[in-house]
Protein backbone atom coordinates (compact mmCIF):
# COMPACT_ATOMS: atom_id res chain seq x y z
CA UNK A 1 0.00 0.00 0.00
CA UNK A 2 2.80 2.39 0.89
CA UNK A 3 4.58 1.60 -2.38
CA UNK A 4 1.40 2.18 -4.36
CA UNK A 5 0.97 5.59 -2.71
CA UNK A 6 4.61 6.45 -3.41
CA UNK A 7 4.24 5.48 -7.08
CA UNK A 8 1.09 7.61 -7.28
CA UNK A 9 2.85 10.66 -5.80
CA UNK A 10 5.90 10.28 -8.07
CA UNK A 11 3.67 9.81 -11.14
CA UNK A 12 1.73 12.95 -10.27
CA UNK A 13 4.81 15.11 -9.62
CA UNK A 14 6.83 14.04 -12.65
CA UNK A 15 4.14 13.29 -15.23
CA UNK A 16 0.54 14.22 -14.48
CA UNK A 17 1.13 17.58 -12.77
CA UNK A 18 2.82 19.15 -15.79
CA UNK A 19 0.03 17.93 -18.06
CA UNK A 20 -2.70 19.30 -15.80
CA UNK A 21 -0.99 22.66 -15.29
CA UNK A 22 -0.70 23.24 -19.05
CA UNK A 23 -3.74 21.29 -20.24
CA UNK A 24 -4.34 22.07 -23.92
CA UNK A 25 -1.99 25.06 -24.04
CA UNK A 26 1.12 25.61 -26.15
CA UNK A 27 4.52 27.10 -25.32
CA UNK A 28 3.61 30.57 -26.54
CA UNK A 29 0.46 30.65 -24.43
CA UNK A 30 2.36 29.45 -21.36
CA UNK A 31 5.17 32.01 -21.57
CA UNK A 32 3.50 35.17 -22.88
CA UNK A 33 2.46 38.35 -21.06
CA UNK A 34 -1.25 38.68 -20.28
CA UNK A 35 -3.52 41.58 -19.41
CA UNK A 36 -3.56 41.88 -15.62
CA UNK A 37 -0.10 40.45 -14.99
CA UNK A 38 0.85 43.51 -12.96
CA UNK A 39 -1.67 42.49 -10.28
CA UNK A 40 0.60 39.67 -9.10
CA UNK A 41 4.20 39.80 -10.27
CA UNK A 42 5.77 36.86 -8.40
CA UNK A 43 3.28 34.02 -7.96
CA UNK A 44 4.28 30.66 -6.48
CA UNK A 45 1.66 28.86 -8.56
CA UNK A 46 0.64 29.38 -12.16
CA UNK A 47 -1.35 27.29 -14.61
CA UNK A 48 -2.32 27.93 -18.22
CA UNK A 49 -5.12 25.91 -19.82
CA UNK A 50 -6.52 26.40 -23.31
CA UNK A 51 -8.90 25.05 -25.93
CA UNK A 52 -9.72 25.83 -29.56
CA UNK A 53 -13.29 27.02 -30.17
CA UNK A 54 -14.70 27.04 -33.68
CA UNK A 55 -16.25 30.47 -33.29
CA UNK A 56 -14.94 34.06 -33.48
CA UNK A 57 -14.24 35.98 -30.23
CA UNK A 58 -17.54 37.86 -30.52
CA UNK A 59 -19.43 34.57 -30.10
CA UNK A 60 -17.36 33.50 -27.08
CA UNK A 61 -17.14 36.73 -25.11
CA UNK A 62 -20.84 36.97 -24.07
CA UNK A 63 -20.56 33.66 -22.20
CA UNK A 64 -17.53 34.94 -20.30
CA UNK A 65 -19.10 38.34 -19.63
CA UNK A 66 -22.05 36.82 -17.78
CA UNK A 67 -20.09 34.52 -15.45
CA UNK A 68 -20.85 34.68 -11.74
CA UNK A 69 -22.64 32.91 -8.90
CA UNK A 70 -25.85 34.91 -9.31
CA UNK A 71 -25.59 35.14 -13.09
CA UNK A 72 -24.51 32.54 -15.64
CA UNK A 73 -22.44 30.34 -13.34
CA UNK A 74 -18.98 29.18 -14.44
CA UNK A 75 -19.99 26.36 -16.84
CA UNK A 76 -17.76 23.85 -15.05
CA UNK A 77 -18.55 20.58 -13.26
CA UNK A 78 -21.53 21.83 -11.30
CA UNK A 79 -22.05 18.64 -9.28
CA UNK A 80 -18.56 18.97 -7.81
CA UNK A 81 -18.97 22.69 -7.13
CA UNK A 82 -22.27 22.17 -5.36
CA UNK A 83 -20.91 19.44 -3.09
CA UNK A 84 -19.38 22.36 -1.18
CA UNK A 85 -22.64 24.31 -1.05
CA UNK A 86 -21.90 26.72 -3.87
CA UNK A 87 -25.45 26.54 -5.28
CA UNK A 88 -24.30 27.25 -8.81
CA UNK A 89 -26.59 27.06 -11.83
CA UNK A 90 -24.99 27.26 -15.26
CA UNK A 91 -26.86 29.21 -17.92
CA UNK A 92 -27.46 27.65 -21.32
CA UNK A 93 -28.48 30.91 -22.97
CA UNK A 94 -27.21 34.45 -23.10
CA UNK A 95 -28.78 37.07 -20.84
CA UNK A 96 -28.57 40.69 -22.07
CA UNK A 97 -28.84 42.00 -18.50
CA UNK A 98 -25.58 40.24 -17.55
CA UNK A 99 -23.46 41.49 -20.43
CA UNK A 100 -21.79 44.51 -18.83
CA UNK A 101 -19.02 43.42 -16.42
CA UNK A 102 -17.06 46.41 -15.09
CA UNK A 103 -13.77 46.79 -13.22
CA UNK A 104 -14.48 46.95 -9.51
CA UNK A 105 -17.55 44.71 -9.63
CA UNK A 106 -17.64 42.10 -6.89
CA UNK A 107 -18.45 38.56 -8.02
CA UNK A 108 -19.41 36.00 -5.37
CA UNK A 109 -18.35 32.53 -6.47
CA UNK A 110 -19.86 30.20 -3.87
CA UNK A 111 -22.98 30.63 -1.72
CA UNK A 112 -21.52 28.84 1.32
CA UNK A 113 -18.37 30.97 1.15
CA UNK A 114 -20.42 34.17 1.03
CA UNK A 115 -22.32 33.14 4.16
CA UNK A 116 -18.98 32.62 5.91
CA UNK A 117 -17.78 36.09 4.82
CA UNK A 118 -15.08 34.52 2.69
CA UNK A 119 -13.61 36.53 -0.15
CA UNK A 120 -15.15 36.40 -3.60
CA UNK A 121 -13.70 37.86 -6.78
CA UNK A 122 -13.26 41.44 -7.93
CA UNK A 123 -13.18 42.20 -11.64
CA UNK A 124 -9.93 44.02 -12.44
CA UNK A 125 -9.69 44.11 -16.24
CA UNK A 126 -12.37 44.05 -18.93
CA UNK A 127 -11.36 44.06 -22.59
CA UNK A 128 -14.44 43.06 -24.61
CA UNK A 129 -13.88 40.06 -26.88
CA UNK A 130 -10.36 39.66 -25.45
CA UNK A 131 -9.94 39.46 -21.67
CA UNK A 132 -11.70 39.33 -18.31
CA UNK A 133 -9.45 39.27 -15.24
CA UNK A 134 -10.37 38.69 -11.60
CA UNK A 135 -8.45 38.93 -8.35
CA UNK A 136 -9.31 37.97 -4.80
CA UNK A 137 -11.57 40.58 -3.22
CA UNK A 138 -9.53 40.22 -0.02
CA UNK A 139 -6.07 41.05 -1.39
CA UNK A 140 -3.81 40.63 -4.43
CA UNK A 141 -2.46 37.17 -3.60
CA UNK A 142 -4.68 35.43 -6.20
CA UNK A 143 -5.84 36.21 -9.71
CA UNK A 144 -7.41 34.45 -12.68
CA UNK A 145 -7.99 35.55 -16.25
CA UNK A 146 -10.00 34.38 -19.24
CA UNK A 147 -8.43 35.37 -22.56
CA UNK A 148 -9.58 35.00 -26.16
CA UNK A 149 -7.15 34.94 -29.09
CA UNK A 150 -8.52 35.14 -32.62
CA UNK A 151 -7.02 32.43 -34.86
CA UNK A 152 -9.13 32.94 -37.99
CA UNK A 153 -12.53 34.32 -38.94
CA UNK A 154 -14.18 31.20 -37.54
CA UNK A 155 -11.74 29.99 -34.88
CA UNK A 156 -10.36 31.21 -31.56
CA UNK A 157 -8.25 30.06 -28.65
CA UNK A 158 -9.80 30.38 -25.19
CA UNK A 159 -7.19 30.51 -22.45
CA UNK A 160 -7.62 30.53 -18.70
CA UNK A 161 -4.76 31.19 -16.31
CA UNK A 162 -4.66 31.13 -12.52
CA UNK A 163 -1.81 32.63 -10.48
CA UNK A 164 -1.46 32.85 -6.71
CA UNK A 165 0.91 32.95 -3.78
CA UNK A 166 1.02 29.55 -2.10
CA UNK A 167 -0.01 29.52 1.59
CA UNK A 168 2.99 29.46 3.93
CA UNK A 169 1.33 27.66 6.86
CA UNK A 170 2.34 23.99 6.78
CA UNK A 171 -1.06 22.29 6.60
CA UNK A 172 -2.48 24.89 4.22
CA UNK A 173 0.56 24.34 2.00
CA UNK A 174 0.08 20.55 2.06
CA UNK A 175 -3.63 20.92 1.30
CA UNK A 176 -2.82 23.18 -1.61
CA UNK A 177 -0.30 20.74 -3.11
CA UNK A 178 -2.30 17.57 -2.47
CA UNK A 179 -5.76 18.85 -3.35
CA UNK A 180 -6.10 22.40 -4.66
CA UNK A 181 -3.51 22.37 -7.46
CA UNK A 182 -5.07 19.62 -9.52
CA UNK A 183 -8.63 20.52 -8.49
CA UNK A 184 -8.14 24.04 -9.88
CA UNK A 185 -6.98 22.58 -13.19
CA UNK A 186 -9.89 20.17 -13.45
CA UNK A 187 -12.47 22.88 -12.71
CA UNK A 188 -10.84 25.41 -15.05
CA UNK A 189 -10.78 22.81 -17.80
CA UNK A 190 -14.45 22.15 -17.13
CA UNK A 191 -15.15 25.88 -17.40
CA UNK A 192 -13.51 26.46 -20.78
CA UNK A 193 -15.01 23.24 -22.17
CA UNK A 194 -18.41 24.41 -20.94
CA UNK A 195 -17.92 27.73 -22.73
CA UNK A 196 -16.78 25.92 -25.88
CA UNK A 197 -19.89 23.72 -25.85
CA UNK A 198 -22.24 26.68 -25.47
CA UNK A 199 -20.49 28.97 -27.95
CA UNK A 200 -20.31 26.33 -30.68
CA UNK A 201 -23.92 25.29 -30.16
CA UNK A 202 -25.31 28.78 -30.65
Amino acid sequence: MKWAFLVLVISYIFFLRGFLMHWGSNHKEISRYYVGDSILLQPDYENVLAVTINKPPSAIWPWIAQMGLNKGGFYSITRLENIFGCKLHNADRLHPEWQNPRPGDHEPVCASAEKSNMSGWTIMEVVPNKALVYKSSLDSSWMMGFYIDSVSEKSSRLITRMRYITPKQFWQYITDKVWMEWAHCVMQRGSIMGIKKRAEKN
